[in-house]
């Protein structure tokens, strides 16, 4: 199409401006980065959950047990480097933002994420997400390893239950069950 069939050639071309920046927008909205901190037992799960979380989700640290996750956790909820002496291969460690999830693998019963919890209160600049195991469905430390799959099943339940939290406004701390 040239200008002269087009009857006002500058309002054509704001109004295809304005679509294809509405679009940037949509875009730009739809990969904006929410940041998570993955807490498991074993990096063998931690890592293929991590990666299957992803794009919605960016796994910033992964932490392997209540004692780290209680030193490091305020850290992370602040937007600030843990200065971790755990070194892993989960996660991207963009420690930029402040982690507005906190997932714990089923391998913490719900004690325990309690506790964390209430040791980070007021840590962070605002609501987090407490993503834990459905307490019907733990498994045991001392167990045989998740059969395969586990990862993607379960990065799917995680991903459902923060999808429908961002939903709701995500203005709510609190638990969220997988």
């Amino acid at each position: 199409m040239s200008a002269e069939n087009i009857p006002n050639p500058s309002k054509f071309l704001r109004i295809t401006w304005i679509l294809e920046y509405q679009e940037l927008l949509r875009m730009a909205t739809l990969t904006k980065r929410f940041p998570v901190v993955l807490c498991g037992r074993s990096t063998h799960i931690g890592k293929p959950v991590s990666e299957a979380l992803q794009p919605e989700y960016e796994v910033i640290h992964f932490i392997q047990s209540i004692e780290a996750a209680q030193t490091e956790l305020p850290h992370l909820l602040a937007g600030r480097d843990p200065h971790s002496p755990h070194v892993d291969n989960v996660g991207t460690h963009n420690y930029g933002s402040p982690a507005s999830a906190v997932i714990f693998g089923r391998g913490y019963n719900t004690t325990e994420v309690e506790q964390v919890r209430r040791a980070c209160a007021g840590r962070a600049p605002g609501p987090v997400a407490w993503v834990a195991g459905d307490p019907a469905k733990q498994i045991g430390a001392s167990g045989p390893p998740p059969g395969p799959g586990y990862a993607r099943v379960v990065a799917g339940e995680v991903k459902g239950v923060l999808g429908r939290w961002k939903r709701e406004g995500s203005q709510r701390e609190g638990f969220l069950w997988y």
